[in-house]
Protein backbone atom coordinates (compact mmCIF):
# COMPACT_ATOMS: atom_id res chain seq x y z
CA UNK A 1 0.00 0.00 0.00
CA UNK A 2 1.35 3.62 -0.87
CA UNK A 3 0.61 4.90 2.59
CA UNK A 4 2.70 2.27 4.47
CA UNK A 5 5.71 4.00 5.28
CA UNK A 6 7.61 1.82 6.91
CA UNK A 7 7.40 -1.92 6.16
CA UNK A 8 10.17 -3.08 8.28
CA UNK A 9 8.14 -2.09 11.44
CA UNK A 10 5.37 -4.52 10.30
CA UNK A 11 8.36 -7.32 9.32
CA UNK A 12 9.87 -6.35 13.27
CA UNK A 13 5.90 -6.73 14.75
CA UNK A 14 5.20 -9.95 12.89
CA UNK A 15 9.00 -11.38 14.09
CA UNK A 16 8.95 -10.79 17.77
CA UNK A 17 5.20 -11.76 18.01
CA UNK A 18 6.10 -15.02 16.18
CA UNK A 19 9.18 -15.72 18.46
CA UNK A 20 6.77 -14.68 21.52
CA UNK A 21 3.94 -16.90 20.68
CA UNK A 22 6.38 -19.98 19.84
CA UNK A 23 8.02 -19.74 22.69
CA UNK A 24 5.11 -19.67 24.31
CA UNK A 25 3.34 -22.17 22.86
CA UNK A 26 6.02 -24.74 23.70
CA UNK A 27 6.90 -23.76 27.22
CA UNK A 28 3.01 -24.17 28.24
CA UNK A 29 1.89 -27.83 29.82
CA UNK A 30 -1.39 -29.26 28.30
CA UNK A 31 -3.06 -28.40 31.59
CA UNK A 32 -2.71 -24.75 31.20
CA UNK A 33 -3.93 -24.83 27.21
CA UNK A 34 -7.37 -23.18 28.46
CA UNK A 35 -5.58 -19.97 30.32
CA UNK A 36 -3.06 -19.62 26.68
CA UNK A 37 -6.42 -19.66 24.89
CA UNK A 38 -7.97 -17.45 27.32
CA UNK A 39 -4.85 -14.97 26.28
CA UNK A 40 -5.07 -15.32 22.70
CA UNK A 41 -8.84 -14.62 22.82
CA UNK A 42 -7.86 -11.06 24.78
CA UNK A 43 -4.72 -10.34 22.77
CA UNK A 44 -6.85 -10.71 19.61
CA UNK A 45 -9.80 -8.06 20.90
CA UNK A 46 -7.10 -5.75 22.16
CA UNK A 47 -5.58 -5.78 18.66
CA UNK A 48 -8.98 -4.85 17.41
CA UNK A 49 -9.72 -2.60 19.65
CA UNK A 50 -6.68 -0.87 18.79
CA UNK A 51 -7.64 -0.62 15.21
CA UNK A 52 -10.89 0.55 15.49
CA UNK A 53 -9.47 3.52 17.61
CA UNK A 54 -6.73 4.63 15.78
CA UNK A 55 -8.90 4.46 12.43
CA UNK A 56 -11.42 6.23 14.34
CA UNK A 57 -8.58 9.17 15.24
CA UNK A 58 -7.33 9.17 11.82
CA UNK A 59 -10.23 10.15 10.39
CA UNK A 60 -12.85 11.56 12.63
CA UNK A 61 -10.87 15.11 12.29
CA UNK A 62 -12.08 14.91 8.87
CA UNK A 63 -16.20 16.40 8.63
CA UNK A 64 -17.69 13.51 6.50
CA UNK A 65 -14.60 11.39 6.18
CA UNK A 66 -16.50 8.44 8.62
CA UNK A 67 -18.42 6.60 6.16
CA UNK A 68 -21.67 4.89 8.20
CA UNK A 69 -20.61 1.50 7.36
CA UNK A 70 -16.90 2.17 8.33
CA UNK A 71 -18.07 4.47 11.70
CA UNK A 72 -20.32 1.45 12.78
CA UNK A 73 -17.66 -1.18 12.08
CA UNK A 74 -15.47 0.97 14.13
CA UNK A 75 -17.33 1.35 17.16
CA UNK A 76 -18.66 -2.36 16.76
CA UNK A 77 -15.58 -3.50 17.49
CA UNK A 78 -13.87 -1.30 19.74
CA UNK A 79 -16.73 -2.30 22.26
CA UNK A 80 -16.62 -6.18 21.78
CA UNK A 81 -12.82 -6.05 21.40
CA UNK A 82 -12.78 -4.70 24.81
CA UNK A 83 -15.16 -6.47 26.39
CA UNK A 84 -13.02 -9.77 24.47
CA UNK A 85 -9.86 -8.64 26.30
CA UNK A 86 -10.93 -7.46 29.64
CA UNK A 87 -12.98 -10.71 30.27
CA UNK A 88 -10.38 -12.85 28.92
CA UNK A 89 -7.84 -11.44 31.25
CA UNK A 90 -10.26 -12.47 33.87
CA UNK A 91 -10.97 -15.68 32.87
CA UNK A 92 -7.00 -16.47 32.59
CA UNK A 93 -6.34 -14.97 36.01
CA UNK A 94 -9.25 -17.11 37.16
CA UNK A 95 -8.12 -20.55 35.74
CA UNK A 96 -4.32 -19.21 36.84
CA UNK A 97 -5.38 -19.06 40.32
CA UNK A 98 -4.56 -15.47 40.53
CA UNK A 99 -8.30 -14.72 41.30
CA UNK A 100 -10.46 -17.02 43.10
CA UNK A 101 -12.14 -19.96 40.74
CA UNK A 102 -15.59 -19.59 42.83
CA UNK A 103 -18.19 -17.01 41.47
CA UNK A 104 -16.91 -13.56 42.47
CA UNK A 105 -20.90 -11.34 43.19
CA UNK A 106 -21.97 -8.26 44.45
CA UNK A 107 -25.54 -7.25 45.40
CA UNK A 108 -26.68 -5.25 42.32
CA UNK A 109 -24.18 -6.65 39.65
CA UNK A 110 -26.93 -7.24 37.19
CA UNK A 111 -27.81 -3.72 37.39
CA UNK A 112 -24.44 -2.14 37.52
CA UNK A 113 -24.00 -4.49 33.83
CA UNK A 114 -27.54 -3.20 32.36
CA UNK A 115 -26.10 0.85 33.77
CA UNK A 116 -22.57 -0.05 31.84
CA UNK A 117 -23.81 -1.19 28.76
CA UNK A 118 -26.42 1.44 28.20
CA UNK A 119 -23.43 3.55 28.65
CA UNK A 120 -21.67 2.19 26.07
CA UNK A 121 -24.15 2.43 23.52
CA UNK A 122 -24.86 5.79 24.78
CA UNK A 123 -21.23 6.79 24.16
CA UNK A 124 -21.01 4.62 20.86
CA UNK A 125 -24.10 6.66 19.92
CA UNK A 126 -22.21 10.04 20.74
CA UNK A 127 -19.36 8.81 19.30
CA UNK A 128 -21.11 8.33 15.90
CA UNK A 129 -22.94 12.09 15.99
CA UNK A 130 -20.66 13.90 17.78
CA UNK A 131 -17.31 12.20 15.70
CA UNK A 132 -15.07 13.15 18.95
CA UNK A 133 -12.91 11.18 20.19
CA UNK A 134 -13.03 11.33 23.48
CA UNK A 135 -16.30 9.42 23.27
CA UNK A 136 -14.34 6.50 21.52
CA UNK A 137 -12.34 6.58 24.69
CA UNK A 138 -15.21 6.44 26.92
CA UNK A 139 -16.85 3.64 24.99
CA UNK A 140 -13.56 1.47 25.54
CA UNK A 141 -13.13 2.22 29.06
CA UNK A 142 -17.09 1.32 29.92
CA UNK A 143 -16.43 -1.66 27.68
CA UNK A 144 -13.29 -2.40 29.89
CA UNK A 145 -15.32 -2.44 32.95
CA UNK A 146 -17.94 -4.57 31.58
CA UNK A 147 -16.04 -7.38 30.40
CA UNK A 148 -14.65 -7.71 33.74
CA UNK A 149 -17.61 -7.68 35.34
CA UNK A 150 -19.22 -10.22 32.58
CA UNK A 151 -16.47 -12.72 33.42
CA UNK A 152 -16.36 -12.59 37.46
CA UNK A 153 -19.82 -14.01 38.38
CA UNK A 154 -18.89 -17.11 36.68
CA UNK A 155 -17.22 -20.35 38.24
CA UNK A 156 -14.24 -21.99 37.21
CA UNK A 157 -16.23 -25.12 35.54
CA UNK A 158 -17.90 -22.62 33.28
CA UNK A 159 -15.18 -20.73 32.31
CA UNK A 160 -14.60 -23.24 29.09
CA UNK A 161 -17.81 -21.92 27.84
CA UNK A 162 -17.12 -18.72 28.83
CA UNK A 163 -14.03 -18.97 26.71
CA UNK A 164 -15.80 -20.27 23.64
CA UNK A 165 -18.05 -17.21 24.11
CA UNK A 166 -15.26 -14.85 24.10
CA UNK A 167 -13.22 -16.84 21.03
CA UNK A 168 -16.40 -15.85 19.41
CA UNK A 169 -16.17 -12.15 20.59
CA UNK A 170 -12.34 -11.59 19.53
CA UNK A 171 -13.49 -13.22 15.65
CA UNK A 172 -16.65 -10.16 15.78
CA UNK A 173 -14.58 -8.03 16.64
CA UNK A 174 -11.65 -8.84 13.64
CA UNK A 175 -14.95 -8.71 11.29
CA UNK A 176 -15.53 -5.30 12.45
CA UNK A 177 -11.81 -4.49 12.26
CA UNK A 178 -11.51 -5.81 8.36
CA UNK A 179 -14.57 -3.59 7.39
CA UNK A 180 -12.75 -0.69 8.86
CA UNK A 181 -9.93 -1.48 6.86
CA UNK A 182 -11.50 -2.36 3.55
CA UNK A 183 -9.73 -6.11 4.50
CA UNK A 184 -11.02 -9.07 2.99
CA UNK A 185 -8.95 -11.50 4.62
CA UNK A 186 -9.48 -10.57 8.40
CA UNK A 187 -13.51 -10.32 7.12
CA UNK A 188 -13.34 -14.24 6.61
CA UNK A 189 -10.78 -14.89 9.58
CA UNK A 190 -13.44 -13.03 12.06
CA UNK A 191 -16.46 -14.66 10.46
CA UNK A 192 -14.66 -18.59 10.73
CA UNK A 193 -13.80 -17.77 14.69
CA UNK A 194 -17.16 -15.85 15.06
CA UNK A 195 -19.16 -18.79 13.76
CA UNK A 196 -17.25 -21.39 15.73
CA UNK A 197 -16.64 -20.03 18.94
CA UNK A 198 -20.81 -19.29 18.79
CA UNK A 199 -21.27 -23.17 17.84
CA UNK A 200 -18.60 -24.30 20.59
CA UNK A 201 -20.74 -22.10 23.43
Amino acid sequence: LPEVAHYWLIAAGLTVGAAIGLVAARRVKMTAMPQMVAVFNGLGGGASVLVAVFEYRRLAPEAGALGGDVLGAALFSALIGAITFSGSLVAFAKLQELLPGRPLVFPGQQALNAVLLAAALAAGIAAGVAEQTVWCYVLVLVALALGVLFVLPIGGADMPVVIAFLNAFSGLSAVGAGFVLSNTALIIGGTLVGASGTLLT
